[in-house]
């Protein structure tokens, strides 16, 4: 496949998987009409592996991670499942590491697979759309990059991602209260000198 083109889907169940030299993060978002997911149940990854008729399913090893998509329980209002992948290094760019999609049907057959091209700076790619058209289900190969990692993609599709907070300058430790003092017994004393 070239970036863009599609093929149709004729299996009920399509896996997607993406493979690399390195380590790659392949999760999934299940997107309405407006481009958006419904909610964060709607983005699936290693830590959120099943949702609405999609399934993340790890390689483990040296076999690449996949969304697994079963078009037949896929929510009607889900128009597509978008297929990312980023490198697992942090800060680790696509620069020299040219990953393949490849789509299959239920029987494993291979149906398709798609490397995009070009690629640099980017930390993280849409790879693979399998989407919904006039009721018949088609894979498109996408191929668009993104500079600021999986972070970017999610949020980009609706997702709400909580940033790992700063650390904080440790505050300046506070000098210590003075202890109170001993009252004195002499101030109870009422001394007047004239």
């Amino acid at each position: 496949m070239t970036p863009g083109s599609n093929i149709p889907l004729t299996a009920t169940t399509v896996t997607v998987d993406v493979s690399a030299p390195v380590r790659l993060d392949v999760s999934g978002l299940l997107l309405t009409a407006d481009g958006k997911v419904r909610s964060d149940d709607d983005f699936i990854f290693y830590n959120q592996p099943t949702g609405a008729g999609v399934t993340y399913r790890s390689g483990g090893g040296s076999a690449p991670d996949a969304i697994v998509v079963d078009t037949a329980s896929v929510p009607a209002q889900i128009e597509k499942i978008v297929v990312t992948a980023s490198p697992d290094a942090a800060g680790q760019t696509f620069q020299g590491i040219e990953p393949t999609a490849t789509v299959r049907g239920a029987d494993g057959q291979v149906l398709a697979t798609f490397t995009p091209p070009q690629l640099g700076a980017e930390t993280a790619l849409v790879v693979v759309e399998v989407y919904r058209r006039n009721g018949a289900w088609k894979a498109r190969a996408v191929g668009q990059g993104y500079a600021n990692g999986l972070a970017g993609i999610a949020t980009d599709f609706g997702v709400s991602v909580e940033e790992e907070p700063a650390a904080a300058a440790p505050a300046p430790a506070a000098a210590p209260a003075p202890a109170p003092a001993a009252p004195d017994p002499r101030a109870a004393m009422s001394v007047s000198y004239t």
